[in-house]
């Protein structure tokens, strides 16, 4: 690790406050504003069935439309989590359904870490359980929506892909 000894006598010399200190006085409602996030139950790039073509938030920020498209595999714009709460996320940004024909990123509301969303792993489907419908592409506008579940329509599977980053990669 090193001497740093010089940084300690620093310290002692200036009456610097403990970090205990700074998170009892300055960031008491750190906690309350970003809790713990729940474990993520699936994460990876989400893959419609039908199209083969990937959730993407397209480098855009929020609040903006998410689309679909080629999968890459390289995370980041592809990179989405969902934990066992139900929140679906790209990062920092919700994925967040406006009854049922906008499908938008969002900042996530403070403090919560859950959300409307369960993947369905027997039928491939990502379901709003506010809304009773699934996640779908539109088959001709290739638009996201959520629709009535029909476990027969590849529009409306999904299937979790691992991601690679490009760093780990051989």
């Amino acid at each position: 690790m090193g001497d740093i000894s010089q940084q300690l006598k620093l310290k002692k010399d200036m009456n610097c406050k403990s970090f205990d200190w700074f998170m009892t006085e300055i960031a008491y409602d750190v906690f309350d504003k970003y809790p713990k996030l729940p474990p993520n139950k699936y994460w990876g790039e989400l893959k419609n069935e039908a199209t083969q073509t990937c959730l993407d938030s397209m480098g855009k920020h929020p609040p903006t439309e998410i689309g679909n498209g080629g999968c890459h595999g390289g995370g980041g714009y592809q990179m989405m989590m969902l934990n066992t709460e139900g929140q679906l996320v790209n990062g920092e940004w919700c994925v967040k359904a406006d009854g049922q024909d906008k499908i938008t990123l969002v900042w996530c509301d403070m403090g919560k870490t859950d959300g409307p969303w369960k993947f369905l792993p027997d039928t491939q489907q990502m379901r709003h359980t506010k809304y009773d419908r699934c996640l779908a592409l539109h088959p001709e506008t290739r638009q996201l929506v959520l629709l009535a579940c029909d476990e027969n329509n590849l529009y409306h599977k999904w299937q979790w892909g691992t991601i690679t980053p490009h760093w780990a990669r051989t």
